[in-house]
Formats: structure tokens, sequence, C-alpha cells
């Protein structure tokens, strides 16, 4: 069964911190609320920002956000997470077309993402959706990668 996106409302911020923190914790990780981690109380609540819920028989099993970042015709994918138990099933790529349409949409022309290296499925995901590596450096030392649109 292919999975149902929407939008996300105001009231999908708790859920998306629980299949975020799940992950997070998959890998030893921390869910960082006042750090890395605090736009997720902002989860669908922006109007610059795009953001979509994965629904698999009426539960939530994915999230992803897309919006600005500070470069112009650059949208950034944010937060693409999908619950353990509905990984490899397409809810990932499901979610990260929602966030090029909508980037598509409101006029950009690239998206570019930030990505932990521990996330091998999502960065082998990502390069099979044509992204790639950037010279760029995250401060954090994360992957980060470019896509045209």
């Amino acid at each position: 069964m292919r999975p149902v996106v929407r939008r996300a409302t105001p009231a999908d911020a708790r859920v998306a911190a629980e299949i975020i923190a799940a992950a997070l914790a998959e890998h030893g990780l921390p869910f960082e609320p006042n750090g890395r981690d605090a736009d997720v109380a902002l989860f669908g609540t922006r109007d610059d920002h795009d953001d979509f819920v994965a629904l698999k028989d009426d539960a939530a099993v994915g999230i992803v956000s897309v919006g600005p970042h500070g470069d112009p015709g650059v949208a950034w994918v944010s937060k693409l997470f999908v619950r353990k138990a509905a990984r490899g099933s397409g809810i990932g790529r499901t979610l990260l077309h929602a966030a090029h349409d909508a980037a598509r949409a409101r006029g950009y022309v690239k998206v570019g993402l930030r990505s932990r290296i521990v996330f091998e499925a999502a960065l082998a995901l990502y390069g099979s959706e044509g992204y790639v590596h950037s010279d760029e450096a995250s401060a954090t030392g994360d992957v980060v990668l470019f896509r045209s649109l």
C-alpha cells in the first residue's frame, strides 16, 4: 500500500519529535530540542516552509520539511525521518519527492541538505535521487549534498 502524504499541521510537531528522537536513538545520538532539533517545535507552523507527514494505516510513519536557509534559489530539505518499522517501503523517497515538488512550486531551482554520516541508508537514497556531495563543509561535520530541481 502506497503511503498517504499530507501537509503537516502544528499538532504534528509532537509526532515529528517522537519519530526523530527514535531514529537518532538507534544511532546513539541525542534528540536536542533546545539545540540542533529546536526547529521541530515549529513543524507545521511556518509559512515559508512546507512540512509533510507520511501516513500508513492512518498512523504517522515519516516526516520531512523543506524551506529557505539563506541561499537565494536554494531550498533546504530537513528532518526527513521514517519510523524503523516502515523503512524500505518507499516512504522516504515519497517524502523526498513531496519536498522537491513543494520547492519547485515556490520557485526554487536547487535543493540542499545536511545529513549525518551514520545515516547510510538515507545517504544512499539521496545519491539515487541525484544528490551530490558538496565541497562545502558543515560546521557539525555532517555531509552536505545538493541537487538541481
